[in-house]
């Protein structure tokens, strides 16, 4: 694979708890459920892992808490070699309850925790290359410590690629920051929703180009099963189709996406071919059980897909 761009994740570690049940319980109704299982997620952790679990070199930028899921997040992060850099002696990381109904829908009801209570000291530990991309996910961008990372974030080098995923928090997020973002080397990922709220009414992929082309930065459009669209300043939006799965449930899979095509920057392939492996990495993840999903390099080159 040739030198590989190292990769510096700033996003959540914390617990998920996940549960199926029939349908979501209306307002004072009791609804009976099924644990399914008890993982760390969080959307930074889910990237780390996989690209981790894909032997792309990752600069680990999660805070990891002092308690139960601390504790538990320290040890899975042990296991994947990722060293833990940001530690905070007064809060434990947050958790999540993740419900999915018979469709695959997944809700959630998160609890914050250290992952939100970011200082310049705790961003100064991180030992950021000159070169590489940095990946930031949404969550972690909603908070009364926000702007310190947004800063952070905006003054980083100029060899460095921001990949962001602001998610279901975009509403929540400083548009001073989203108008700051750097020209040229900013990548915004974003559902069919995201793209809605952030360029417009209208046809997605039509409106995301031109919000591409007005402000200069890449947006990368998530149809999931209606595929990929590129959107790319001063071009024609171009389409990466999806792969066929039978899905279980689709919890990690905006995460799955952003870590396939993390791991093809960072080994220098073009940025459809990045995508086209975020697709992959994304549908093997949702043909699994929660977040925990993402293959290794062999069961990546193994897995028979519909």
């Amino acid at each position: 694979m040739g030198d590989l761009l190292p990769i510096t994740v700033i996003g959540a570690a914390a617990g998920d708890i996940v549960l199926s049940l029939p349908r979501l319980p209306r307002s004072g109704e009791d609804q009976e459920a099924k644990e399914i299982d008890q993982q760390i997620g969080g959307s930074g952790f889910n990237v780390a892992r996989a690209l981790a679990r894909l032997q792309i070199p990752v600069v680990n930028g999660i805070p990891v808490g002092n308690g139960y899921w601390g504790k538990r997040i320290t040890k899975e992060m042990q296991a994947l070699g990722l060293e833990v850099t940001l530690t905070n002696s007064l809060l434990d990381n947050g958790w999540c309850l993740a419900m999915v109904e018979p469709d695959g829908e997944r809700s959630f009801v998160s609890v914050s925790g250290c992952e939100v209570d970011w200082s310049s000291a705790m961003l100064s530990a991180i030992a950021l290359p000159e070169k590489g991309y940095i990946y930031s996910s949404g969550y972690v961008m909603v908070s009364k410590t926000t702007a310190i990372l947004c800063d952070w974030l905006l003054a980083s080098p100029p060899g460095q690629t921001l990949l962001l995923d602001f998610g279901p928090r975009l509403p929540n997020i400083d548009s001073a920051f989203i108008d700051a973002l750097p020209v040229g080397r900013t990548i915004l990922t974003l559902n069919r929703d995201e793209m809605t709220m952030l360029c417009g009414e209208g046809d997605p992929v039509v409106q995301a180009s031109n919000y591409s082309n007005k402000r200069k930065i890449t947006i990368i459009c998530r149809l999931g099963l209606q595929g990929t669209w590129i959107c790319l300043p001063d071009r024609d939006p171009e389409y990466v189709a999806a792969y066929k799965v039978k899905v279980v449930d689709t919890i990690g899979a905006g995460d799955a996406h952003s870590s396939g095509m993390l791991a093809g920057l960072s080994q220098g392939m073009s940025l459809k071919d990045a995508v086209e492996l975020g697709n992959r990495v994304a549908a093997i993840v949702v043909s699994r059980s929660g977040a925990a999903g993402a293959p290794t390099i062999k069961e990546l080159k193994e897995f028979v897909f519909e």
